[in-house]
């Protein structure tokens, strides 16, 4: 028999564009679809049927009622219905057919649950009812949901199709893919603490003062100061680390950006992994694009911990060199990346990642009014302007204006730059709001 466990609305409920084309990896015993989907719940019920009703979009009341009079599936009338059917082996019953037990002759699958986003279509819960299937309630975004995270993890192996929730939330709940210092998602409710650099040398910033695992236990320390000040919030180690470096010299490609080799990046990426911590791979691009750049960095990407940050500051022009001015991206770029960035983290059913946009001037990022976001990213606009506080509250303020929806937010301590560097309690109690990301260099 159905076990109904339907309740009127889900705590957060919060619709989320749907994802892109590329699908998730599948989760062991999930399907995810579309909402009215009755061919999808039909496959994913049954395996046989010896007849169905085919129901016309004019006729569904007249015809749905025949279909449960009669005790077999209900489709729609459409090629993918009539498909359907054929899979089943299924008669297709006309409006001379008498009522029988053909329900008899319909192979069910066993222990289904079917979790749907809205009420349930009197179609659904027919189905549902002829499949003996467990019909719950989940949110559109289900990590936004406690009670729609324990419906989806309640038997994590067990087959379950869930309708119109977003499909890579759905998966990663499913996966229980958490993110860095626990939860769905990058930089909600938490803190990411950075030390910002290259493993080189001290020149490029605080992260390559000292070798691999003094810089870990260097982020160690900085949390804890975090954690003396506000004892409450989560913070959580992180390294953000100069990838393609810009330069005076226009190098092998001709592009002004020095590639350091992933098998260089890697003992830092393997220590913050065994540390609980985040790495940022950041890209300076010169000449070259930021696409093409993140697809060389595409096996660490695929780590569980590692984001990506974009820095316009060094994005050139075809005919430009390094600090003749400060360069700027058209924001399709970004969409570029972002999409891209969002289509691995799918594919692979990763965590949501950290996706960093350096900005310190408005026309660093330009069109920035069309940035897409993308529930496979948090998306963080780092500000990176310094010097005297008051000066750096205010390119805060400059940048923090008109800003696109759905992106958090991130703060930049220059060591030697500021005049005076902010101590940790101030960061904490003056920076409003508080940062997503707080950086060191």
């Amino acid at each position: 028999m159905l076990l109904t466990t339907l309740v009127t609305a889900c705590e957060g409920d919060d619709p989320t564009p749907d994802a892109e084309s590329v699908e998730p990896a599948e989760s062991k015993g999930l399907t995810v679809a579309a909402r009215d989907d009755a061919v999808a719940v039909s496959r994913f019920l049954f395996e046989s049927a010896s007849a169905v009703v085919l129901v016309p979009e004019n006729a569904r009341q007249t015809d749905l009622a025949r279909a449960i009079d009669l005790r077999v599936p209900a489709l729609p009338d459409t090629e993918a219905g009539r498909a359907e059917a054929k899979r089943l082996g299924a008669r297709i019953l006309t409006k001379d057919d008498e009522a029988g037990e053909p329900a008899e002759e319909i192979e069910r699958r066993a222990s289904t649950t079917i979790a749907t986003t809205g009420n349930p279509s009197s179609t659904l819960l027919h189905l549902a009812d002829l499949g003996d299937s467990n019909l719950t309630r989940i949110a559109v975004d289900p990590r936004r949901d406690r009670t729609s995270v324990k419906r989806l993890r309640r038997d994590p192996e067990g087959p379950l199709l869930a309708l119109g929730a977003n499909d890579y939330a759905t998966h990663v709940v499913r996966a229980n893919a958490q993110a860095v210092g626990g939860g769905w998602f990058a930089t909600r409710d938490k803190h990411l603490l950075a030390l910002y650099g290259h493993p080189s040398g001290p020149a490029l910033g605080v992260l390559g003062e000292q070798g691999t695992k003094a810089s870990v236990q260097r982020v160690r320390r900085l949390v804890r100061s975090y954690r003396k000040v506000a004892p409450d919030a989560t913070f959580v180690p992180t390294l953000e680390i100069i990838t393609t470096v810009a330069n005076s010299a226009e190098g092998p490609r001709g592009d002004y950006s020095a590639r350091t080799k992933v098998e260089d990046l890697e003992p830092l990426v393997d220590a913050a992994e065994r540390a609980g911590a985040v790495v940022i791979l950041d890209l300076q691009p010169g000449r070259s694009d930021f696409l093409s750049q993140a697809k060389e960095y595409r096996s660490l990407l695929r780590r569980p911990h590692v984001g990506l940050a974009l820095d316009p500051e060094w994005k050139l022009g075809p005919k430009g060199r390094p600090l003749q001015r400060i360069g700027h991206v058209d924001v399709r770029e970004v969409n570029r990346v972002s999409a891209w960035l969002a289509a691995l983290t799918r594919r692979h059913t990763l965590p949501q990642k950290v996706f960093v946009l350096h900005q310190f001037q408005t026309q660093m990022i330009r069109g920035r009014e069309r940035l897409r976001t993308h529930p496979e990213l948090s998306t963080v606009i780092h500000v990176d302007g310094q010097g005297p506080p008051g000066a750096k509250f205010s390119t805060w303020g400059v940048i923090r204006k008109d800003a696109p929806r759905g992106v958090a937010w991130g703060w930049k301590n220059f060591v030697d730059e500021d005049e005076p560097m902010l101590t940790v309690a101030q960061t904490w109690r003056q920076v409003r709001p508080r940062p997503a990301l707080i950086t060191y260099q």
